[in-house]
């Protein structure tokens, strides 16, 4: 017989602090980023960073593009890693596991941010870009505005949110003590 207790709750009992879903939002946000400018700008080639500001079929103008990129990437890189190393830095102040659905909607949700965040400042209010499909056509006919972006965002900000509160859940159903 063995001393030690072996009931679902001992082996389920999490914690999240307020610092860690800080922290794993500030990851979602430099990870979504990244993710767009690897997709979007460099597989997909569909618009740069500054498209808006400097064309993109001239060599100059891809150049500073490039550049552009290259340096947003290496940003949204080191957003990243600040995040990764404060969720880290969160789970080594505690004596309990961190929750890993709380922080998995907290990180959709900065990933959803970011795409808000790109939609209005980016395309909208300083038309750095937009975002284009093949043959340079719009992808959304609300030209700077973008509006199926947003909503798309907007999904991703709800399913953190649902990932989110469902991790906070005991197995009762009641919400735990929030963070």
């Amino acid at each position: 017989m063995s001393s030690q207790p072996d009931t679902a709750s001992d082996r389920t009992q999490k914690t999240v602090t307020r610092r860690a879903l800080v922290s794993a939002g500030v990851f979602g946000f430099g990870f979504s980023g990244l993710i767009d400018v690897i997709v979007l700008h460099q597989i997909l080639q569909w618009h740069h960073l500054v498209s808006g500001l400097y064309p993109m079929y001239t060599l100059d103008g891809l150049e500073m593009n490039i550049l552009a990129d290259g340096l947003f990437s290496l940003g949204m890189l080191i957003i990243m890693g600040i995040g990764a190393g404060l969720v880290w830095r969160s789970e080594r102040r505690t004596t309990v596991p961190l929750a890993v659905r709380p922080l998995a909607g907290a990180a959709l949700i900065g990933l959803g941010v970011f795409d808000v965040y790109d939609a209005l400042i980016d395309h909208a209010l300083l038309g750095l870009h937009r975002p284009v499909g093949p043959g340079g056509r719009p992808l959304s006919p609300g030209g700077q505005y973008n509006p199926h972006w947003i909503a798309v965002s907007l999904l991703f900000v709800a399913a953190g949110y649902y990932v989110y509160r469902t991790g906070i859940q005991n197995r009762s159903g009641n919400p735990d003590d929030r963070p």
